[in-house]
């Protein structure tokens, strides 16, 4: 880890990408500017791992550029991997509990922009808009994280597979944007069982070529699609829908 000092150019690049995550809708640009202005720049190396102990991490980060995972291990040593961190996603202090630490690991190099918990709480005290935008982000976090908990409990491999590329589809673009190995560790189960869930897809019309999906119609993962997943699809509830 690294603490990167932002020179003028980069602080421009920084403050523009921060201007456009929706925690700071509508916020006034005196109030953003000083806020940001307490901003720090933290990097990590790839394959590096951090123990996030909520003493010293509880503050509000955002990716900025990289790829890594939030894990946590059981008395046997297993892994379960809580989510996956990429370019865009915020990390709130609702991840870090006393008593519950949780360890980062870096798939690529990695830029966090980082805000103290107290700049945080005093922006919240001092801005409305801030305080509302921040429960809106705790309230998407929390419904995202019972459906991933929902999947993974209810959810047949196949199913969980199918999810997962349903999900790609609708954020990604039919390309697989993270290693197949951390994927098949995010729905809960070993890189065999993920590649033979791949395999046995073909049945349904969906191939995988290298990191490409490919389908033979475009409404073939529809059948893993749900209410919750559903909402995030631009034709989900239209006559194109395949649930309409």
């Amino acid at each position: 880890m690294r603490r990167m000092p932002a020179n003028k150019d980069s602080a421009n690049n920084y403050f523009d990408f921060l201007s456009n995550q929706s925690i700071f809708a509508n916020i006034s640009t005196s109030d953003l500017d000083k806020f940001f202005g307490s901003m720090q720049v933290v990097q990590y190396q790839k394959d590096e791992t951090v123990i996030l102990n909520a003493e010293e991490y509880a503050n509000l980060y955002f990716a900025y550029e990289g790829l890594f995972k939030l894990t946590q291990f059981d008395q046997r040593g297993d892994e379960l991997v809580l989510r996956i961190i990429d370019q865009n996603d915020v990390i709130s202090p609702m991840h870090f509990l006393p008593h519950y630490n949780i360890a980062a690991k870096f798939v690529r190099d990695t830029t966090l922009i980082c805000f103290s918990k107290n700049k945080v709480n005093d922006l919240i005290a001092k801005n409305h808009q801030f305080s509302m935008n921040v429960i809106q982000l705790l309230a998407k976090s929390t419904q995202e994280f019972m459906q991933f908990s929902e999947m993974l409990q209810l959810k047949t491999t196949r199913e969980k597979v199918g999810w997962y590329l349903l999900r790609t589809k609708i954020n990604n673009n039919l390309e697989f944007a993270h290693p197949k190995r951390l994927i098949a560790a995010y729905l809960g189960m070993t890189p065999e069982s993920f590649s033979r869930a791949l395999t046995d897809l073909k049945n349904d019309g969906i191939f995988i070529n290298n990191k490409e999906i490919q389908l033979e119609s475009d409404d073939k993962l529809c059948q893993y699609c749900d209410k919750t997943t559903g909402v995030d699809c631009d034709l989900f509830q239209t006559q194109q829908c395949a649930h309409h």
